[in-house]
């Protein structure tokens, strides 16, 4: 076996090298891989659990947590060392900030690209291009790969990335089970725990444990890891195991395994004291201790000494017990493992030869050497490569760096990488950007601002948006450094920071950095970069739904500072500019904007530019009144992008004519529509279309009553939306759900969730009407008179213009008729008449709530219009029917059956009773409990009203399907007549043959006219 060191050739079986003393790289894995491992049984019983699930197919993921040192690297190595049959890769997490993005995964991923050959990698990476991206190995192993469909999302390309990766990770369990194993996981790069967060999905039908250690005392609110966890916990087969420190017998056993030969039981208990068994700071004290001569020597005349013999200090601290073991070392020594300190954990002995002055670099062998024996330091696989035996050592020696000397010797360090790497720099930006940071002020400020903008450039590429944003606040660090601060760079630095923290869902802090540069642009009169902060801040107050009056006046602004005349720019500006205004309540002067965006962006020729403008302001135009122009743009749109063959484009054209459908109540059309958008959304790689597809199947369920289905399909949706950064994928959850429980007649479950969830919005006037209704659904009246009552204020001014208008409109409707508040119901009547006609939806494709024409009833039913009631139930049954809403319609036959015993005209009271009939039985099918227990409560009231009875047993509604029948009217003029459909009147004939003895519909004609049923 080569030493990896000195390059001489040793026994295979050898620990350590015969010139040098180096451990062999065989033997590499920690000081204590050399022993059987004390403690932790428990743990690896339980991760061996795990483990055997997971060879079955039942993948996991486990975390390891505890204090530095506490042993959480041996215990995984112990099982990786255990895992017979099961490929184990490792990534390790740095805890300096210089790595690449993704930097753990990339490490697992190029290990196992480097042990297979072209052929099983060419039958894995059948998503290879996007991975090409962040793995330059596949393209130089594989060739070019044919490149994906360029799309203009940036949050779309990232999720290609990731899903790549799962496929790839899917693939490999495949072929064998796999434990990842990601070391010291609160060192991570942002961009790295949401890869962690995105696969989490997939592991659970997998043969994949993945395993992470991490140091829980690092954590606090604000970190990253705490996000990740958190996100982590709701997944089944999520495990944490948090280790403590050992007993004092197994420090017992620890000590004698790390060289401890003979000790009285006071030394014992004043080490396990001071370290509270704490497995490294046992064994460092017990290095220590050995080579000061202590252990060894710890008993008198056979007798047990009653304390630590007199003169011996135990230290306080592992620090403090690292730093007396390198003082054991010489001066040089401790010299060179500082300057490896400041290069890393990991350390090429190449690089830190260029850190070194001309003395120490000629004694870097004996050195070297020393601190290998001692072990400080240990071999890493990669020849000539070596890494600190214990994060915490490297730490030592790093904070030991005077703070005036360290600017310096970073210096020195981002030097000696640009000397050793020249020809292949890029990759070693993020170094590169560390060290010329921390080494100001007494480096070059340009130089350090120009690096961290490469560093962050490249993380862009990598679709790194989080890592991005690091580096963009790195370089506007060190520009403020600069003698003479250029305003125009930093405006630039701080749009692309904006942009970055946009991508990354940093909506808040996108604003702020967007407006600093908006600030520096007006005073330079930079117009390009006013331009870009204006519409980076109308995006990052648009996406997440917030009111726009600033993003308004920031694009007027905008506006005002370009030339006279018609440019591509403008019309973006005037496009973004409509939106804004949509949100900020303008709707009329929104339109106007709008329409000279797309007049200038006719006149600029450029289609790409005509089709986003045609298409940007539809997701804020919801007035119903403006259907015909939205419908208009997105044909226009639609044929446009088709025309150019701009897929992308026309993708989202088609994704907003299906919520335009839908609303118009045109299914079949719509169920056309979505198929084309799923086929082509997988086709293209598409995520965000297929997470609309996917909420759209969840919609289409609960509108025809398929509530398992639904269940389910929701579910499904919220797994794909959780992975795309920037989609309030659990605010579109809630609200399927809260419509799935309120058709189940379930909403008493959510009540907790949903009062303290308003409670605690800042935007509480958005969700207040579900709760108003959720109040009034579970008898709790006068709680919902007190949410109506506040949402009622200014006219329902709450209610805004936006994705919750019609939803709002509907909820608020039903509470309003169960409050009988016949003065609201007027306000509430014209602000819901415009939808008459079309479904009411909530958002795009969140939910359909059946044709608006029910609750129009409604309303005109408490205000005692009885014939607009009427006119408009007759409306809703049919549309309903149409559409094959079944909830929506059973709702609507038990309100116009309510209205008809109300109003108890001649007829009323027999067909409010067989609509009535009819809705208790589809209810009943679809499991609506509590709609049929209110049937049921309108039957019993309406019981006492005199009705006679009907002949053979016939039901009222049989009555009336037998009149119909002696009228000589078919199946399906039945139907119509009825608002049924044709299998139910079928069924009904059924019966009515059965309970008459007729033969057929001649002789149950026959039986009708006997009977007087023809004239009822």
């Amino acid at each position: 076996m080569q030493c990896p060191f000195c390059r001489r050739d040793n026994r295979e079986d050898a620990r350590f090298c015969d010139a040098c003393g180096t451990r062999l790289a065989a033997h590499a894995g920690g000081e204590q891989s050399e022993t059987s491992i004390v403690s932790r049984e428990s743990e690896l019983a339980r991760l061996a659990d795990l483990l055997g699930k997971m060879t079955s197919g039942h993948g996991a993921i486990a975390v390891l947590a505890g204090e530095p040192g506490i042993g959480k690297s041996h215990t995984a190595q112990t099982l990786a060392r255990r895992a017979a049959g099961v490929r184990v890769l490792w990534g390790r997490c740095n805890e300096e900030p210089g790595a690449p993005p993704y930097w753990p995964w990339l490490q697992i991923m190029r290990v196992w690209i480097e042990s297979h050959d072209e052929e099983a990698l060419r039958s894995m990476l059948s998503a290879a291009a996007p991975i090409a991206e962040v793995l330059p190995e596949i393209s130089r192993r594989l060739g070019d790969q044919a490149p994906l469909l360029p799309t203009t999302d940036p949050l779309q390309h990232r999720f290609r990335l990731f899903e790549a990766i799962a496929s790839f990770w899917r693939l490999a369990a495949a072929s064998e089970p796999l434990l990842l194993i990601i070391d010291n996981l609160h060192w991570a790069d942002a961009s790295s725990l949401r890869l962690l967060e995105f696969l989490a999905a997939e592991i659970e039908d997998s043969r994949i444990l993945l395993l992470a250690t991490y140091r829980d005392i690092e954590l606090n609110r604000q970190h990253p890891l705490s996000v990740t966890l958190g996100d982590l916990a709701r997944y089944g087969h999520f495990h944490r195991l948090r280790l403590a420190g050992l007993t004092r017998r197994e420090t017992e056993a620890l000590i004698a395994q790390s060289g401890g030969k003979a000790f009285t039981p006071a030394l014992l208990d004043a080490i396990y004291e001071q370290t509270e068994g704490n497995p490294l700071f046992v064994v460092e004290t017990t290095r220590l201790l050995v080579q000061e001569g202590v252990l060894g020597h710890g008993t008198r005349a056979g007798r047990a000494e009653p304390c630590a013999p007199p003169g011996i200090r135990i230290p306080e601290g592992v620090k403090e017990v690292i730093g007396r073991r390198l003082n054991r070392l010489s001066p040089s020594t401790n010299l060179v493992l500082a300057r490896a300190a400041l290069i890393g954990r990991t350390f090429d002995l190449q690089l830190l030869r260029r850190v070194l002055d001309e003395p120490l670099t000629n004694r870097i062998q004996d050195t070297m050497e020393e601190a290998l024996r001692s072990r400080i330091v240990e071999p890493e696989e990669r020849p000539g490569w070596f890494q600190f035996s214990h994060a915490v050592i490297r730490e030592t020696l790093y904070d030991e760096i005077a703070i005036p000397a360290r600017s310096g010797l970073h210096l020195r360090v981002a030097q000696a990488i640009e000397g050793l790497y020249a020809n292949d720099a890029d990759q070693h930006l993020p170094a590169l950007a560390h060290h010329y940071t921390h080494a100001l002020p007494g480096a070059d400020a340009v130089r350090a601002a120009d690096i961290a903008r490469r560093a962050a450039e490249r993380a862009t590429g990598l679709l790194a948006h989080e890592e991005a944003a690091r580096y963009y606040r790195l370089a506007l660090q060190a520009a403020g450094m600069t003698s003479a601060c250029d305003p125009a760079l930093k405006c630039c630095l701080l749009n692309a920071l904006g942009k970055s923290l946009t991508l990354a869902g940093e909506y808040l802090q996108a604003r702020e950095a967007f407006e600093q540069a908006m600030s520096l642009a007006r005073e330079a009169k930079a117009t390009d970069e006013m331009t870009s902060a204006a519409l980076g801040f109308e995006r990052a107050t648009w996406a997440p739904g917030l009111p726009g009056q600033t993003a308004a006046r920031l694009l007027r602004e905008a506006l005002a500072a370009q030339d006279s005349g018609d440019s591509t720019t403008k019309a973006q500006l005037l496009s973004s500019l409509a939106r804004a205004l949509i949100f900020s309540g303008e709707e009329a002067q929104a339109e106007i904007v709008h329409e000279q965006a797309v007049a200038m962006a006719r006149r600029s020729g450029d289609t790409g530019t005509l089709v986003s403008t045609l298409v940007s302001t539809l997701s804020a135009r919801w007035q119903p009144e403006r259907s015909a122009q939205r419908l208009r743009d997105i044909e226009e749109a639609l044929s446009l992008a088709e025309k150019s063959n701009d897929v992308l484009r026309a993708l989202d054209a088609q994704a907003w004519q299906m919520f335009e459908l839908m609303e118009l109540g045109d299914l079949s059309t719509w169920r056309v529509r979505l198929e084309q958008c799923e086929r082509r959304a997988a086709e293209l790689r598409q995520p965000f279309e297929s997470y609309v597809a996917a909420t759209s199947r969840a919609t289409f369920a609960l509108m025809e009553g398929r509530f398992d289905a639904a269940a389910r399909l929701i579910e499904q949706a919220l797994q794909i939306g959780r992975r795309m950064p920037g989609l309030d994928a659990p605010g579109v959850y809630g609200m399927q759900m809260f419509t799935l429980r309120f058709e189940q007649g379930r909403l008493r479950e959510l009540a907790p969730l949903v009062r303290a969830f308003v409670n605690a919005m800042p935007r509480a006037g958005t969700w207040r009407p579900g709760l108003a209704l959720l109040y009034s659904e579970i008898g709790l009246l006068d709680e919902a008179r007190g949410e109506f009552e506040e949402l009622a204020g200014d006219n329902f001014a709450v209610v805004r213009h936006d994705a919750l208008r019609a939803a709002s409109l509907a909820y608020l409707a039903q509470v309003c008729a169960r409050l009988d508040d016949k003065d609201r119901a007027d306000a509430l009547y014209a602000m819901l008449l415009p939808y008459d006609g079309r479904n009411l939806l909530i958002g795009t494709t969140v939910g359909c709530l059946g044709a608006a024409s029910s609750l129009l009833g409604l309303l005109a039913t408490t205000r005692r219009e009885w014939r607009d009631a009427q006119h408009h139930f007759e409306c809703a049954l049919a549309m309903n029917l149409r559409q094959g809403a079944e909830p929506a319609l059973a709702r609507t036959r038990v309100r116009y059956a309510s209205m008809r015993l109300a109003r108890n005209a001649e007829g009323d009271v027999d067909a409010a009773r067989v609509l009535l009939e009819d809705a208790r039985a589809a209810a009943a099918r679809m499991d609506m409990r509590a709609l049929v227990e209110q049937i049921d409560d309108v039957l019993r009231s309406a019981a006492h009203t005199s009705c006679p009875p009907w002949p053979a047993g016939l039901s009222p509604r049989e009555a009336e399907v037998l009149r119909l029948v002696s009228s000589g009217l078919g199946n399906r003029e039945i139907a119509e007549r009825l608002f049924l459909s044709p299998n139910t009147v079928a069924n009904h004939i059924r019966a009515i043959l059965a309970k008459t003895h007729s033969a057929n519909r001649t002789e149950a004609a026959a039986f009708a006219i006997r009977n007087g049923l023809t004239g009822r």
